[in-house]
């Protein structure tokens, strides 16, 4: 068993970087994030693109920025199982995992993240995903940080007294972002991520801690990242985010209230000077109908499971997300 401590960056050593990205049609957004990735103070050795057979110009925007471009069939991809792909080509002492329309509003982040690693008892970082005040963006998202942000430890000395919190507190704990998260690759290594369609940076957190490893959560170390939800896409991707804690987790969701909810949206949205009055209406119908999405989800999941147990969580699971969604980025002209 690997300690701790060996796992640990000497401080005499140069830390080297290695980043992480999975591709699949990400044109429209990756020479951004790359670009973000060049202007870091920390520069990473090496950019390791995973493309899942792209059609566009991925692959050669890639390349035009000196990425590594490793190339899987479609069918092969895997949230977990890729990103092990990544890690095993990688050869930095540390690790970072992005995704490819994320990206680094702050050139010091990477710089700011591997310090953290100066403590050779943490074994990885992550922090905080936000959407900028851009106009085709949701604008009740919009990045606002109302107080400073302070560096929370993950970590978990008695798993059994873990295991008997209550489900919100062990949420709390095991939240992670692979959008926005470093790692020492040896702790990668040692821990893989689970074979999975979702959520394997929460089942890596999970284990992790299980293992009585030190995590941080640096809420200032800020990513932009935004998807666009209709209603079809908020349904699937949150029954499939609410499969996938029920099955690894035991998590049950609850039934989130819609109208004080749209109610509040509608107060902060048309108080906001910088859009438009059919801005306004056109953002405040939108947050209604995604709040609208996830209830009726987890209500939809929430009968399947008292009517029909686990199996019929799995055949709601194959009737709406047979095929792995992926998040777009700007408005479409009809928001179903």
């Amino acid at each position: 068993m690997t300690t701790n401590h060996e796992l640990g960056t000497r401080n005499y050593e140069p830390i080297t970087l290695s980043v992480i990205i999975p591709v699949k049609n990400g044109a429209d957004t990756l020479e951004r994030c790359l670009q973000s990735l060049h202007n870091q103070t920390l520069q990473p050795a090496e950019i390791i693109i995973i493309d899942s057979g792209s059609k566009d110009d991925s692959i050669a925007i890639a390349k035009k920025n000196g990425a590594t471009v490793i190339e899987i069939p479609p069918e092969s991809f895997d949230h977990g199982l890729t990103r092990n792909l990544g890690v095993q080509h990688a050869t930095g002492d540390l690790v970072f995992l992005t995704v490819q329309d994320a990206w680094l509003p702050d050139t010091r982040m990477l710089e700011k993240m591997a310090k953290h690693f100066e403590d050779p008892e943490v074994m990885a970082v992550t922090g905080h995903q936000a959407v900028p005040h851009e106009k085709d963006k949701n604008p009740l998202k919009w990045y606002h940080p109302y107080s400073k942000p302070q560096v929370s430890v993950r970590q978990i000395t008695d798993a059994e007294k873990f295991k008997s919190l209550p489900q919100h507190e062990q949420a709390g704990l095991v939240a992670w972002d692979n959008v926005v998260a470093m790692y020492r690759r040896q702790a990668l290594i040692e821990l893989p991520f689970v074979q999975t369609e979702m959520s394997e940076d929460w089942m890596w957190s999970y284990h992790a801690l299980l293992k009585g490893w030190k995590l941080l959560r640096d809420p200032s170390l800020v990513v932009y990242h935004y998807h666009h939800q209709n209603y079809d896409y908020t349904f699937s991707t949150n029954y499939s985010v609410n499969y996938h804690f029920y099955k690894f987790f035991g998590y049950r969701p609850g039934l989130p209230a819609v109208w004080m909810p749209t109610m509040k949206a509608a107060w902060h949205i048309f108080r906001n000077r910088e859009l438009t009055l059919r801005e306004k209406v056109y953002w405040t119908w939108h947050n209604y109908r995604i709040q609208s999405a996830t209830l009726h989800s987890n209500k939809d999941f929430l009968r399947r499971l008292h009517e029909g147990g686990e199996q019929a969580l799995v055949e709601g699971y194959k009737k709406y997300c047979a095929k792995i969604p992926q998040g777009k980025q700007k408005v479409p002209v009809n928001d179903g």
